[in-house]
């Protein structure tokens, strides 16, 4: 009989006194690897704090330490799931013409929403939502805090500037990022044929075409 091969799960070093900063910093950087792996292949619901903490070699007390439940370590991994990969568009300024800007900009997002690590968090979210509405305000709190006021900067710069005409600027930020995203994500999150570099480069195209022609200043005509 072959012989049977056991690996041993890693440990937390528990020392006395207190860790230091950066061994903490790097304990929450584990808890986080297991949670993120976890919750992306079985779901929120059928992830449990035992088994992330036993995934590390650790108690449910060291996760509660750094995070006050499942939902809060579940924030905790979609914050930095997103923020690690969000595109700075604040980069693409004023010195190209609104359409190169508006075509950068629609690229980063693209990658950025079919990135599939970010698909994943979004199917999880999409799943469960109904039965935790504190999923989808975690989504929506990162898109408040990313690509929407990126987005929207970006539009009121253009005003200030004379190239294009909005009187709710706010609005045509969520208008724009639903053109960008609409059917590309769809099919991301249902798992059909993926948008490959020929059909981002069309989609994104036509979308920014249709935005410009509402929103460009009549007595400029083309930027």
């Amino acid at each position: 009989m072959a012989p049977v091969i056991t690996t041993a799960k890693p440990t937390i070093s528990r020392g006395p006194g207190r860790p230091p900063r950066a061994v903490g910093e790097l304990l929450a950087e584990r808890i986080l690897d297991a949670a993120q792996e976890l919750f992306l292949r079985q779901g929120y619901e059928a992830t449990t704090v035992e088994e992330i903490a036993s995934r590390i070699g650790a108690t449910k007390r060291t996760i509660y330490v750094r995070f006050d439940d499942k939902s809060g370590l579940f924030r905790a991994v979609v914050a930095r799931v997103l923020r690690a990969r969000r595109p700075q568009l604040n980069t693409i300024g004023p010195d190209r013409t609104l359409e190169e800007r508006l075509t950068d900009s629609g690229a980063a997002v693209l990658r950025y929403i079919l990135d599939p690590v970010v698909v994943s968090v979004t199917r999880v979210v999409a799943a469960e939502a109904y039965r935790f509405p504190e999923l989808n305000q975690m989504i929506e709190e990162q898109a408040a805090q990313g690509l929407i006021p990126a987005l929207e900067h970006m539009l009121r710069e253009e005003v200030e500037l004379g190239r294009i005409e909005l009187p709710d600027v706010a609005l045509a930020a969520r208008l724009l990022l639903s053109l960008l995203t609409g059917q590309p994500e769809k099919n991301a999150l249902r798992g059909a044929r993926p948008f490959g570099h020929t059909d981002r480069q069309h989609w994104i195209a036509g979308a920014v075409s249709l935005f410009l022609d509402g929103v460009r200043s009549r007595s400029i005509g083309h930027c």
